[in-house]
């Protein structure tokens, strides 16, 4: 055989990443008449696709899910007796078609609230739209230590995203520490949230008597309120 079949042969069984653009990055767009049109290009489907997992990628991050907690999403959430009203109303947030954009799920430990929690936050960034989870005593840690940073993770810019993101949930609400500063910060975000419409998710152990008077009416006035009465959600579920 010829060099030149050979150098054929070659040209014909190479193989792309993406076999539309042929690893250009970039196609000449189709006109209405299905045309290529070779004035212009744009960016390739698969340019689009890295664009969007890399967005996806610092999105969640931005959100701050525990590592490890990758499986708590609404597909691996069995729907335990009990936990059916809990599901729904979770799905519905997650979906923005629930009548509230506040939800407060209230249990003892171990029910299946917090991985709700978590698959919100996740279904929520799935949809492109920023969230932010914090486990509620270390969300005070954090602003305090924001006092000795500058910049994107001073006191000020932390607060302020706790106070904006579009969706906040919060984790175990009830478990921090409540001095005074806590108190006044924890007031303050919710009464901005509250006066903003932005979205609010809360896990708590507490009964609704237990919190302070301004969080407890906040809550029960401007959101949906779920109890969990569940069998121990860790040792019945079949799927992780």
């Amino acid at each position: 055989m010829s060099s030149t079949s050979e150098a054929s042969k070659v040209e014909l069984t190479e193989t792309y990443e993406c076999p539309i653009c042929r690893d250009a990055h970039y196609v000449h767009p189709r006109g209405d008449d299905g045309k290529p049109d070779y004035s212009r290009v744009v960016p390739c489907q698969c340019v689009r696709d890295r664009l969007e997992k890399e967005k996806l990628q610092r999105m969640l991050r931005m959100c701050e899910l525990p590592p490890g907690t990758e499986h708590m999403t609404f597909e691996n959430f069995q729907v335990l007796p009990g936990l059916e009203e809990a599901y729904e109303a979770a799905v519905a947030l997650a979906e923005e078609r629930s009548e509230s954009n506040w939800l407060t799920l209230m249990s003892d430990v171990n029910k299946g609230k917090t991985h709700l929690l978590r698959a919100i936050c996740y279904h929520w960034v799935c949809r492109g739209k920023p969230a932010r989870y914090a486990y509620v005593p270390l969300l005070f840690e954090e602003l305090r230590r924001g006092f000795r940073e500058e910049g994107e993770w001073s006191y000020e810019n932390r607060f302020d995203f706790f106070l904006n993101v579009p969706l906040l949930a919060l984790d175990d609400l009830g478990t921090e520490n409540r001095t005074e500063w806590v108190q006044e910060k924890l007031d303050t975000i919710i009464d901005h949230r509250l006066m903003h419409g932005l979205a609010l998710v809360v896990t708590t152990n507490l009964t609704m008597d237990q919190f302070t008077f301004r969080i407890g009416s906040r809550l029960k006035r401007n959101g949906k309120i779920v109890f969990i009465d569940a069998p121990e959600f860790r040792k019945t579920r079949k799927r992780v």
